[in-house]
């Protein structure tokens, strides 16, 4: 009886009688839905793979999810104290400054120098440095008036970047303390394990000790006994 490949094994194809050795195997497919015509199907293959050849890259393919899987077995202590480490080296790798060119810009602020409160220090630094104040002061209003600028858009305009730039002032201090606070407790979580390991050390080391000492007293019993026994020359 021929021998069955590894197909025929699984029960995808049936084995049909070879009509002489220098032709093809004529297969057919197991149906198994019972939905096609009665007529058999069909098929020809010019050459089945040897079944080895399929159960070697099975085995490959098992061995390699098993890798996989030695490879993720790691302990959660581990990546606990992992995560922990990542967190505090990730929150200082997150200080980014924020240009005040962003904040204005997040805050959808106005980019035109006639609509900011800006302009009115364009207007001031145009005057001569030796002008009293109150005269400043004048000069740069008639000026923004003259310049059918309206005051109290500029005003209100100032008004809206110091909210803007005190709320980013505020999330900066609440953010960093955060990040202080989780950060100090992850570094007493890692004291505490730094000082767990090291007792756990000192246990071994006591455990080495009597293992040793112990050990040492019976071989040395035993070689009084042997030393006792022993002819002496």
């Amino acid at each position: 009886m021929a021998k069955k490949s590894f197909l025929e094994k699984l029960g995808l194809i049936e084995q049909v009688e070879e009509k002489n050795e220098s032709e093809n195997a004529d297969v057919h497919f197991v149906d198994s839905t019972n939905e096609l015509n009665d007529e058999n199907l069909l098929v020809t293959e010019p050459e089945i793979k040897d079944e080895s050849i399929a159960e070697k890259e099975l085995m490959r393919k098992l061995n390699e999810l098993s890798e996989t899987e030695k490879i993720n077995d790691t302990t959660s202590e581990d990546i606990e104290i992992g995560d922990k480490l990542n967190e505090i080296i990730g929150s200082y790798e997150k200080n980014k400054l924020v240009s005040i060119e962003e904040i204005y810009r997040n805050s959808r602020l106005s980019s035109d120098m006639k609509k900011t409160i800006f302009m009115a220090d364009v207007f001031l630094k145009a005057l001569p440095e030796n002008l009293p104040v109150d005269i400043k002061r004048e000069s740069v209003l008639n000026i923004l008036n003259v310049s059918n600028i309206n005051f109290d858009e500029i005003l209100t305009d100032a008004y809206q970047r110091i909210d803007a730039l005190n709320t980013v002032l505020e999330t900066t201090v609440q953010s960093t303390e955060d990040v202080i606070a989780k950060n100090e407790s992850s570094i007493r979580e890692l004291e505490s394990r730094i000082i767990e390991l090291k007792n756990l050390m000192e246990v071994r080391k006591k455990f080495e000790e009597d293992q040793n000492t112990m050990i040492e007293y019976e071989i040395q019993k035993i070689i009084n006994i042997v030393e006792f026994v022993k002819p002496k020359k």
